[in-house]
């Protein structure tokens, strides 16, 4: 039997948990607040070993009951700038390798039609986002 305090997000997501049986209620929860002072909520369970189970699997505590978070559906932007993050990497090694020829003084004219043929394709798939 162990006593905790779980701080809780203002969703009801676990950030973190304090667990110490040497002190009291009042000091457990002092250091929470003290540690975490924008937390959402401070919940003491002097059994806190179950509560940690289902926080364990990935459970919300709201309005004093265990529930099933809703599903991450991702905005629009989010998958915006996945797409735009996926072709990032891409686009710098062009760009260090369009650098290298400018510095070499060679012709670059086939790294440009690259970088415009990779631009166009990650256009074209962020014009499909819905």
């Amino acid at each position: 039997m162990n006593q905790y305090v779980f701080v809780l997000n203002e969703m009801g997501e676990r950030i973190t948990s304090y667990v110490d049986n040497t002190v009291t209620q009042e000091q457990l929860l002092a250091t929470a607040k003290q540690e975490w002072p924008d937390a959402a909520d401070y919940i003491y369970s002097a059994d806190g070993d179950s509560m940690l189970d289902e926080f364990m699997k990935g459970k919300f505590y709201v309005d004093g009951k265990f529930v099933e978070p809703a599903p991450y559906v991702p905005t629009k932007e989010d998958k915006i700038n996945a797409i735009k993050s996926e072709y990032e990497p891409r686009f710098k090694s062009l760009e260090e390798a369009q650098r290298r020829l400018l510095l070499m003084g060679k012709p670059t004219g086939a790294i440009s039609a690259q970088y415009i043929k990779l631009n166009t394709e990650m256009v074209t798939r962020i014009k499909e986002v819905q």
